[in-house]
């Protein structure tokens, strides 16, 4: 039975940029603590709203209108178009600063005949050869249990080598990494902690709110020592009659045949609010600085600062924003993709159209001559 009178410490550890580490008896190199980061990254995309709205603002950027022109050709026997493609392996490369594709060639090996997305959070990198290239990819659909989904092999893009069993290989996109190469981290790498922190203040204040009791109030029950079973009774009728925001304002009663023997109840002093505001601004600039996002507006967060009215910032910034943050990884994704669709048979040069902002802020597709 749990004894409600102990008191433990947790301690709270840093989020670490990950190793890549080779395992013995395994042919494919560890991404992070126990091959999980990428799956690290999907959690605090998933729990802090001020990077998810980052990353969102990012990819939607990213994507623009979709493609000038071809983005309708279908690549696949689903009937995904290009158009399709760009949404997916944008999403991977604002969120993991890499994607993955499942290149398949016809029988002569002389054309890619169909190109899949793959989820590149469920790809892991296998060894380097003799030459330092990884000629070897993993692909598992989860990689905390490899038993269940045991993780399969595939050849890697390669344009001469790619008949019979190295028809179907996985193309493995990152920009050069100093340090890594065999994986990439995402460029807003620097602001990990400050992403879980948001995520851990908005779990604290829910918890709060929820729990009413804790942290503030400490009750010491001054009637002799009760015995286990007891002490979990009393402290379970407590916490149903006073925790959690139904109960807040309730009137807490005690009758009692001595003064020495009344309840203690003692206020523990909390954070006041400027702390909290304090704090959440601190992260909420680390994080939008990692994401390079110069004004807070663009994703939707006012503030007191800035231009004479809220569209000649927006403006200005989202300009800003395209030219320094968005038109360079936009390259990066065209540039990587223009020999997959090559190899596709398509000798073309493929264009994102972007977006742009009206003075009302609203967004309009930039016409292309």
């Amino acid at each position: 039975m749990k004894d409600i009178r102990a008191l433990q410490t947790v301690e709270l550890k840093a989020i670490e940029l990950p190793e890549f580490k080779e395992i013995r008896g395994k042919d494919w190199i560890a991404f992070g603590s126990q091959n999980m980061f990428p799956q690290l990254l999907i959690d605090l995309y998933q729990s802090s709203s001020i990077h998810h709205t980052c990353v969102n603002a990012k990819i939607d950027a990213m994507t623009g209108e979709g493609f000038l022109a071809y983005g309708d050709t279908v690549i696949n026997t689903q009937g995904q178009t290009l158009n399709d493609l760009l949404d997916m392996i944008a999403q991977d490369f604002i969120l993991f600063g890499s994607y993955s594709l499942n290149l398949i060639w016809n029988r002569a090996g002389d054309r890619i005949a169909e190109i899949y997305h793959l989820p590149v959070a469920n790809v892991r990198s296998g060894k380097m050869n003799e030459d330092d290239v990884v000629d070897t990819y993993y692909y598992s659909s989860n990689w905390a249990n490899t038993r269940k989904y045991e993780p399969k092999a595939y050849p890697s893009f390669s344009l001469t080598d790619n008949r019979g069993d190295m028809a179907s290989q996985i193309y493995y996109f990152h920009p050069y990494t100093p340090g890594s190469n065999v994986y990439a981290l995402p460029e807003y790498q620097g602001a990990l902690n400050d992403i879980e922190l948001d995520k851990r203040i908005s779990r604290f204040h829910n918890a709060n709110i929820s729990q009413g009791m804790f942290p503030g109030l400490f009750i010491t029950l001054t009637n002799g020592n009760a015995t286990s079973d007891e002490r979990q009774m009393i402290y379970r009728d407590l916490e149903r009659a006073f925790s959690g925001e139904q109960n807040a304002g309730k009137l807490f009663l005690s009758f009692v045949d001595s003064p020495d023997r009344k309840p203690v109840i003692e206020t523990i002093d909390q954070a006041n609010d400027d702390y909290y505001i304090i704090l959440s601004n601190r992260v909420r600039e680390s994080i939008t600085t990692a994401h390079r996002i110069t004004s807070t507006r663009l994703i939707g967060i006012n503030d007191a600062s800035g231009f004479s009215n809220n569209a000649d910032e927006i403006e200005v910034a989202y300009a800003h924003f395209l030219s320094t943050v968005i038109e360079p990884l936009q390259k990066q994704l065209v540039k990587s993709l223009d020999r997959i669709i090559r190899g596709f048979g398509m000798n073309v040069k493929l264009e994102i159209v972007p977006s742009k902002l009206d003075v009302r802020g609203t967004v309009t597709t930039t016409p292309n001559s």
